[in-house]
């Protein structure tokens, strides 16, 4: 999967609590979809039940971004460190 960089941590936190909400909201819609009209499908029926399934596929989605990016899941790589500066170390201890 490729990286979605948000820095803010409550923009994480925002994009998985939607995430789950769009999957528990299309998820029970498309439920409901299947029992009320079983049997009787039309093609817009269909398309519109194939147009929700893309819906909880699009949330999935955003959980597995939110919870990569948060670290609440192992991924292959290594975690991100930010660069050090090894000649500003030595100016530093040349100083004092």
């Amino acid at each position: 999967m490729f990286r979605v960089p948000i820095r803010s941590r409550l923009g994480n936190v925002v994009v998985g609590v939607l995430g789950v909400v769009y999957f528990l909201a299309a998820g029970a819609t498309l439920i409901f979809y299947i029992a009320s009209n079983w049997g009787a499908n039309s093609l817009v029926d269909l398309a519109l039940q194939g147009a929700l399934c893309v819906a909880v596929v699009i949330s999935l989605f955003f959980i597995a971004i939110a919870a990569d990016n948060l670290g609440l899941r192992r991924s292959g790589r290594a975690p991100q460190t930010p660069p050090t500066v090894p000649g500003h170390r030595r100016a530093a201890a040349a100083g004092s």
